[in-house]
């Protein structure tokens, strides 16, 4: 049970209604942490917007963004967002399989496992990261903008992770 009251979805307050509109049209229900953030529109706009456009632009496929989401959801103990997460990859068409060897930071594409693997390190502790690490990701095509891309990635879903275990949002909140 969440530790909060979540925002109820029949707001009064339009900034709020729009968002939740438009979250319903993407992803077909409102999910608890936006409701939490609703309680500060700013907050809930903020997130919002970021989650947008750090999903909707940049190089990287969607697919690789949901494998990092996924795999730094298990690093940082998140259970609801892993949840989440591994579903949006079986909707991607990966299998369950796949699916959970990206969780446990393992692909048997080459360049995606080197992702998670990264993202692994930059989660737990991003001074253990060297110049290897990126170089290594140079090697297989990474360009430096992609380098950010996916550090960017790992940093929004990090933040939420600890928003929604600090909360303690379940899938039934």
């Amino acid at each position: 049970m969440a530790r909060i009251n979540l925002e109820i979805e029949n707001t009064n307050d339009l900034e709020v209604s729009d968002i939740f509109s438009e979250l319903r049209e993407k992803v077909g229900e409102i999910p608890a942490a936006y409701r939490a953030f609703a309680l500060h529109p700013h907050i809930l706009q903020a997130n919002w917007n970021r989650t947008k456009n750090i999903l909707g632009k940049g190089s990287l496929p969607i697919e690789v963004k949901e494998a990092i989401a996924t795999r730094v959801s298990k690093v940082n103990g998140c259970d609801f967002c892993l949840k989440i997460h591994k579903e949006n990859l079986v909707k991607l068409g990966f299998k369950s399989a796949t699916v959970e060897s990206i969780a446990n930071g393992e692909s048997s594409d080459q360049r995606l496992d080197l992702v998670l693997k990264f993202v692994s390190t930059a989660t737990k502790d991003p001074h253990h990261l060297n110049d290897s690490d990126f170089n290594a990701l140079k090697k297989l095509d990474f360009s430096e903008r992609d380098i950010l891309e996916i550090l960017t990635v790992m940093e929004m879903y990090t933040g939420y992770n600890k928003i929604i275990v600090a909360l303690d949002l379940q899938p039934d909140d």
